[in-house]
């Protein structure tokens, strides 16, 4: 508790900003915010900095940025001869102005700095690392949180988002300095406004990986009658989407009115995640006034890496979840790559998915002859290994990367998932079963057919005070002791029980070809609980996924209460 009381302390004699500085005064009496406030520096999660905007080390603030930046500045002075970064933000309160803020910070510490001069998806961030050959990159953005968060993405000079050691590194070299000292600035660097032409450039590397599922004259022909439904969820993804669909061939592409422009608000959908259901009512609402013509909804979140949908099926619009677009996706791409004239499968080729994202996938991936390996979540992980295969000689092998949490990517242009990307291919595989007089959902039900009916369920328990987080550390060191697996509620025998406490997971593979995963969220209080239930129907499986769940919370709320 002194070291919150000493650095709040420190923050209300220095010169803060004029709002930062009437917070600081306002929470004076109040211990617990003082202590949430400035509890801890915050720190890199799966996707760098990432919190709720406001005064304090544990927020995301000018302070906390430019300290951060100071660091990153210094680290890569002395990575690179002539250090370069890229910057972006998306459409969130305050995003600009960080970026241009932390813009002057790399170049006072000799960085040069090339920064977009509009709100840009991540995705765009990552291929302009690469196009323009630049030392790293950082994005503005709290990606699908709500309004009163902001973060801090850092990329390397591969487009990868920074991995953990690179994070550790870093992170040393932004403890060593001080945001409130100008010290002796190297100076010599520029900042720089990028305009469209990394847009364009970006654009083109979409469309070149285009996947038709037969000859491309008669999948336009079905394009053409596919009618679409977009929203951007006010964020960065408008003007990217919609022209990726046009060049794609799509004629009937609306966009919601009212979620369509740049508003860090979020003033129609409070939570502008394509993961929640609330995400859709908008779009829903515009279906409703055009007599449900739309084929899909599509949302991109604010800064456009995560893609959900919505089809329309003879019974209303059905929300797909982000493992359905994976496997659907993966059996797209197994499918037309393996067709007459298409791209070809051969030995070697793989496809990279988080442990939480769908077992199904490995399944499929046999069937083909397609390597399917695991990694720990972010997709971080997934560039890293798209790295490896290049280093190797093998780039080409790269098939396909899938994360449960709406995160996909087809082709390697870039290092990080991709919402536009994963439009195009959401509106080539809804357009073929169109041509069949079939939807999503009809050819999900074939895929379960094929490999076996498999529901998924996520759920978590949700914490508010930072500390709560000795809970969440609690709870898992009991999953490690082995406190499930002697558990008999659970009514299903564990068979094997993997823990990763590095990585903070823990795994247990069930009787019956069931998974229980549980890891805590990387930018969130958080500890998500992911079920995995097979089935020999769908009721079945959906009825094992929701006991299994139940079950699984009592356990962990047990735990909690043990300690507290």
């Amino acid at each position: 508790m002194e070291r919150c009381f000493i650095e709040y302390t420190r923050w209300r004699e220095e010169n803060l900003p004029e709002d930062l500085a009437a917070e600081i005064t306002a929470i004076a009496e109040d211990e617990d915010e003082i202590y949430d406030r400035f509890c801890r520096d915050i720190s890199f999660g799966t996707s760098g900095l990432r919190g709720k905007m406001g005064a304090g080390t544990n927020r995301i603030n000018s302070v906390v940025l430019r300290k951060a930046s100071m660091g990153v500045a210094r680290y890569l002075m002395e990575q690179y001869e002539n250090p370069g970064l890229v910057i972006g933000f998306d459409t969130r309160t305050n995003s600009k102005e960080y970026a241009a803020s932390v813009a002057e910070v790399f170049a006072d510490n000799g960085v040069d700095a090339f920064l977009f001069d509009k709100a840009t998806p991540v995705p765009v961030v990552s291929f302009a690392v690469r196009h323009l050959g630049l030392s790293a990159g950082i994005v503005i953005t709290a990606s699908h949180n709500t309004k009163e968060y902001n973060g801090y993405k850092v990329y390397d000079h591969f487009g990868n988002q920074i991995d953990n050691a690179k994070a550790r590194l870093i992170e040393e070299y932004i403890r060593a300095e001080d945001p409130f000292c100008g010290g002796n600035k190297p100076g010599g660097g520029r900042v720089y406004t990028l305009g469209d032409e990394v847009k364009t450039e970006y654009l083109k590397a979409v469309q070149d990986n285009i996947l038709f599922w037969d000859r491309p004259e008669s999948c336009r022909e079905s394009l053409r009658k596919l009618k679409v439904c977009y929203t951007p969820l006010n964020g960065s993804g408008l003007g990217y989407v919609t022209q990726a669909l046009e060049t794609l061939g799509v004629e009937t592409l609306d966009v919601v009115e009212s979620q369509k422009e740049p508003d860090g608000n979020f003033p129609t959908c409070p939570s502008p995640n394509p993961e929640n259901s609330g995400a859709f009512t908008e779009a829903l609402r515009l279906c409703d006034d055009r007599q449900n013509i739309y084929d899909v909804i599509i949302a991109t979140d604010p800064d456009s890496d995560r893609m959900g949908a919505m089809v329309r099926t003879g019974e209303g619009y059905a929300r797909l979840s982000g493992n359905q677009v994976g496997e659907l996706m993966f059996d797209y791409i197994l499918r037309s790559c393996s067709r007459s004239g298409g791209r070809g499968l051969r030995r070697g080729m793989t496809a990279f998915k988080s442990f939480v994202s769908s077992p199904l996938i490995e399944e499929m991936g046999e069937a083909y002859g397609v390597d399917v390996k695991n990694v720990f979540t972010g997709f971080k992980n997934i560039a890293l290994e798209m790295e490896r295969l290049k280093a190797a000689g093998r780039n080409d092998d790269f098939l396909f990367g899938f994360e449960e949490s709406l995160g996909y990517l087809y082709g390697d242009y870039t290092r990080d998932k991709d919402g536009i990307m994963a439009c195009q291919l959401l509106c080539l595989m809804a357009a073929e079963q169109k041509a069949q007089g079939k939807n999503l959902t009809d050819r999900l039900e074939q895929i379960y057919e094929l490999y076996g009916h498999i529901e998924s369920i996520t759920t978590a328990l949700v914490y508010k005070q930072e500390k709560d987080r000795a809970k969440m550390t609690g709870i898992l060191e009991s999953l490690f002791e082995g406190r499930l697996k002697d558990c008999p509620a659970l009514g299903i025998q564990i068979k094997k029980e993997f823990c990763y406490r590095q990585q903070g997971m823990y795994c247990a593979d069930l009787e019956g070809g069931h998974r229980i995963i549980v890891r805590p969220s990387g930018t969130e209080l958080k500890l998500k609980i992911y079920i995995f239930a097979k089935g020999e129907t769908r009721d079945r499986a959906i009825d094992t996924a929701a006991d299994l769940c139940g079950q699984v919370r009592k356990v962990l709320e047990k735990e909690e209460r043990t300690n507290e």
